[in-house]
C-alpha cells in the first residue's frame, strides 16, 4: 500500500495488536504524520466504527504538550486510520527499555514525571478519560537522550466513563495489554469497574520495568490475568535489590489490587518518587556534608582548636544527631574545652597567687607568704621563680622563728638552747638583723659558762633524774629534782619536772585502775563506769553498762599497722602504705565509716554508739563541753585556733580531757560511730578543725554516708570487755 486516502505512506514505524503505524506524508497538508491503520477490521461493523470516530474524536480534542495530537481520523479501502503527530521516528520507551534497562531512577524521573502529567490532564477532564493501555510502546520519546520529550500515544482504548461510551464496550471483553493490566481489568467482578486508578496501577508496572528491569508478571495470557488479579507483586527488592526500602514501598503501593489502596492520581505516584530521589539527594548531601565536618573536627581536634571543633560537632549534630562519631568528637571537644577553660582560671589564680607572695615577702610575712607560694608551686611546680621565693620564704620563717625561740630560752636561762638557737639563726646568714643575732649569740655563751660551773656540782643528781624521768618513775623523779632545787633554787629543769611529777602522782592516785592497754592494736584505753548519765540537748537520763574507750583517736601510725597487717588500703593522702613522717601521731583522715569498722574489727574492738560516746566524752552531769559548761580557747583544735589542719592527739591533755581521761573528743576531727542516722548515713560525733565551737559541744551531731571519707574523719573504738 503506497497511499491511502490523502497520505502517502513513507515507511512502517511500528506494528501492534490493533495495526501497524506508518510514516506518511498527508499530501494536502503537506506535513509529516505517524499513520495508524487498524487491521483486519470489519468496517460494516456500525458499532466499532461508531466507536472508532467517538474516540478518534476525543483524542483530537486533546491539547497537552505530553500528549500526541491526533490530525484526522476516517475510513479508505476497507481499512480505519489515525493519523498523528510523528514524534521522534516512531522510538518508544519499549525500544529504550529493551536497550537499557533496568534504568536508576534519577533517568526515570524525567520519563515518568511528564507522562504522569498526560494521565493526570486526561483523569481531570469531564467526564474523566480513562487510557486503558498505558505501556512502554505507547510512550513516544522525541528529542536527544539527554533532555528526552515524552509523548503518550495510541487513544484507540481509551473510553469515556458515562453511560454512553458503557453500552459501546462487548460485555466480557478484555481490553488492554495483559502485561500492564490492573486487577480491575482483569477481573472486575473483584475489583470493580475500570477507573482513571487503572491507568495508575499501569504507570506503576511502567515504573516498576523502568526500575527493575522486568514486569511483575509475564508469561502466557491466563497466568498474567490471573496474577494481577489475585497474586502479590514479587517485591522489587528481590529483583533489583540495589532499590531499597523506599523505592520498594513506593512501587508495592502502585500495584496494590484494590484501587482505593492505590496512589490517588499518577502526578502522586510520580511525587512519592521524587520525593524518594529528593530524600535520597538530601540524605547524599547531608552524609557529604558530614564527611566534610567530620574531617575538619577531627583535625581541629588534634590540633586542640577546642572551640572550633565544638561548633564543627554542634553542627554536625544538627543534621545527624544519631551519629556515633559526632557524639565521641563532641565529647572531645567539651572536655578539651572544659580543660582549656580550668587551665586558663588555674594560670590566672597562680599568677594572682604568685605576686601576693612576693607581696608579702616584701612585706615580711613569711607565714602568708609561704601559704601562697605552696599553692602555686602544688598548682605548676615550674611556675616562673616561685620555687626558689619559697625556699626564701621557709627560710627566713624559720630563722625568725628560731631567733624568738632564742629569745624565749635566754629570758628563761636557759643558755644552752639559746646557744644553739642562736647558732641555727646564724648559720649561712652571719649578719642576721643587723648582728643582733650574733650579739645575743656572744650573750648566751657567757650564760652558758656562769651555769657551767652550777652544773658540774648538780650533775650526779642530774644524771640520776633523767633515768627516772625515762622510766616514769615520778615519786623517785620527784625526790631527786627537790634535791637539785635545794642545791640551785633557779635550776629551771627541776622545777618543771618536779611539778609534772607531782601532777602525775595525783592523777594516778585519783584515776586508779582506769586505764589499759589494748594487746591487738598497743592502744591506751580508759574506763567508763557503768551508771546514769545525762544525754542531749534535752538532758535525757540514760543508763550504760561499763565499757572501754581508746583515749585518743586512731592515728595515722597506729592505722599504719593495721593496713600493713591486714593489707587494707591506705587512706588516699598517704604516699604509698606510709603517712608522712610530721603527721604519725595525727588522728588518721580520709578514713570512711567502712575503713573504720575493718580497723575495729581487725583490733577486736568496734566502733562506739553515739550514746557510749557521749557518756565517754561530758561524764554524768550533762556538761556542755568536755571540761564544762564554758567555752575555753586552748583546749581543743576547732576553727577558732586558726590552725587550719589536725593537730597531733592529745595536744590538749589534760586541759581538754573528759572527766573519764578521753582526749581530743571535742575538735580535731570528727568520730564515726557504729549508730545510723535517722536522715540516712551514719552519726558523726565531736566537730574538727574545720567547724566552730558549737561542733565540738558533746551533744552536737552531724552525719555522712558510710563510703564517704574527708580530711577532717576519724575514728575511735570502744570495747564492752573490761579490762580492770
Amino acid at each position: 500500500m503506497k497511499k491511502l486516502d490523502k497520505c502517502e505512506i513513507l515507511e512502517e514505524i511500528g506494528r501492534g495488536g490493533f495495526g501497524t503505524v506508518y510514516k506518511a506524508r498527508d499530501t494536502e497538508l503537506g506535513r509529516v504524520v505517524a499513520l495508524k491503520i487498524i487491521r483486519n477490521v470489519p468496517t460494516d461493523e456500525a458499532a466499532f466504527v461508531k466507536r472508532f470516530q467517538q474516540e478518534a474524536r476525543t483524542a483530537a480534542g486533546l491539547n497537552h504538550p505530553n500528549i500526541a495530537p491526533v490530525y484526522d481520523f476516517g475510513d479508505a479501502d476497507g481499512a480505519l486510520y489515525l493519523a498523528m503527530a510523528l514524534i521522534g521516528e516512531g522510538r518508544t520507551l519499549r525500544d529504550l527499555l529493551a536497550e537499557h534497562a533496568p534504568l536508576p531512577l534519577e533517568q526515570a524521573l524525567p520519563i515518568l514525571s511528564p507522562l504522569a502529567d498526560a494521565l493526570d490532564y486526561l483523569h481531570r477532564r469531564e467526564p474523566p478519560l480513562t487510557h486503558r493501555d498505558i505501556k512502554p510502546a505507547n510512550v513516544l520519546l522525541g528529542g536527544a537522550e539527554d533532555n528526552l520529550w515524552v509523548v503518550l500515544a495510541d487513544f484507540g482504548l481509551v473510553r469515556l466513563q458515562d453511560a454512553t461510551s458503557a453500552k459501546l464496550t462487548k460485555s466480557g471483553a478484555i481490553l488492554g495489554t495483559p502485561a500492564y493490566m490492573a486487577p480491575e481489568q482483569a477481573d472486575s467482578k473483584r475489583w470493580g469497574d475500570v477507573t482513571p486508578l487503572t491507568d495508575v496501577y499501569a504507570l506503576g508496572v511502567i515504573a516498576y520495568e523502568t526500575l527493575t528491569g522486568r514486569v511483575p508478571f509475564g508469561g502466557e495470557l491466563p497466568a498474567v490475568l490471573h496474577a494481577h488479579a489475585y497474586d502479590p507483586p514479587p517485591a522489587p527488592l528481590e529483583i533489583a535489590p540495589h532499590l531499597g526500602d523506599d523505592l520498594n514501598d513506593v512501587l508495592l503501593r502502585a500495584l496494590t489490587k484494590p484501587p482505593s489502596e492505590r496512589y490517588p492520581s499518577a502526578g502522586a505516584l510520580v511525587a512519592a518518587l521524587r520525593e524518594v530521589t529528593d530524600a535520597r539527594t538530601e540524605a547524599a548531601q547531608r552524609e557529604t556534608t558530614l564527611e566534610q565536618l567530620e574531617t575538619q573536627a577531627q583535625k581541629l581536634l588534634k590540633d586542640g582548636e577546642w572551640l572550633e571543633a565544638f561548633d564543627c560537632c554542634t553542627r554536625m549534630m544538627r543534621l545527624d544527631p544519631g551519629r556515633p562519631a559526632t557524639l565521641e568528637m563532641l565529647t572531645a571537644a567539651k572536655q578539651g574545652l572544659d580543660r582549656q577553660q580550668a587551665e586558663e582560671i588555674k594560670r590566672r589564680r597562680l599568677a594572682e597567687l604568685y605576686q601576693q607572695g612576693l607581696q608579702l615577702l616584701e612585706e615580711k610575712n613569711w607565714e602568708q607568704a609561704i601559704s601562697a607560694l605552696e599553692e602555686v608551686v602544688k598548682g605548676n611546680p615550674d611556675f616562673r621563680d616561685a620555687q626558689e621565693n619559697l625556699a626564701q620564704a621557709r627560710d627566713e620563717l624559720q630563722r625568725a622563728r628560731r631567733y624568738d625561740e632564742a629569745i624565749a630560752h635566754a629570758e628563761a636561762e636557759d643558755w644552752a638552747a639559746a646557744c644553739r638557737a642562736w647558732v641555727s639563726v646564724l648559720r649561712g646568714r652571719i649578719g642576721y638583723r643587723d648582728g643582733d643575732a650574733a650579739k645575743r649569740l656572744l650573750d648566751a655563751v657567757e650564760g652558758l659558762l656562769d651555769r657551767y660551773e652550777q652544773a658540774s656540782a648538780a650533775l650526779p643528781l642530774y644524771d640520776g633524774l633523767l633515768v627516772t624521768i625515762k622510766k616514769e618513775d615520778w615519786a623517785k623523779t620527784a625526790e631527786l629534782s627537790e634535791k637539785l632545787l635545794q642545791l640551785k633554787p633557779d635550776l629551771g629543769y627541776p622545777q618543771a619536772w618536779l611539778a609534772h611529777a607531782r601532777a602525775e602522782l595525783e592523777r594516778q592516785q585519783e584515776q586508779g585502775q582506769n586505764r589499759a592497754v589494748w594487746e591487738q592494736d598497743g592502744k591506751e584505753m580508759v574506763c567508763v563506769p557503768a551508771g546514769q548519765f545525762l544525754y542531749g540537748d534535752e538532758k535525757k537520763e540514760m543508763e550504760l553498762p561499763e565499757f572501754w574507750i581508746d583515749k585518743t583517736p586512731v592515728t595515722n601510725g597506729e592505722y599504719a599497722r593495721f593496713v600493713a597487717a591486714a593489707g587494707h588500703e591506705p587512706p588516699e593522702h598517704w604516699k604509698g602504705d606510709v603517712p608522712p613522717q610530721e603527721t604519725a601521731d595525727h588522728p588518721v583522715t580520709y578514713v570512711s565509716w567502712n575503713d573504720a569498722a575493718a580497723y575495729a574489727e581487725w583490733a577486736g574492738k568496734r566502733l562506739p554508739t553515739e550514746e557510749e560516746w557521749e557518756k565517754a566524752a561530758r561524764g554524768s552531769d550533762g556538761r556542755k563541753y568536755p571540761w564544762g559548761n564554758d567555752w575555753q580557747e586552748g583546749r581543743c583544735n576547732t576553727k577558732e585556733t586558726g590552725i587550719g589542719a589536725t593537730t597531733p592527739v592529745g595536744q590538749y591533755s589534760p586541759d581538754g580531757d573528759s572527766p573519764y581521761g578521753c582526749a581530743d573528743v571535742a575538735g580535731n576531727v570528727w568520730e564515726w560511730m557504729v549508730s545510723e542516722h535517722e536522715k540516712g548515713g551514719r552519726v558523726l560525733r565531736g566537730g574538727s578543725w574545720y567547724n566552730d565551737a558549737n561542733a565540738a559541744r558533746c551533744a552536737f551531731r552531724s552525719r555522712l554516708a558510710p563510703f564517704a571519707s574527708n580530711d577532717d574523719v576519724g575514728f575511735r573504738c570502744v570495747s564492752p570487755v573490761s579490762l580492770s
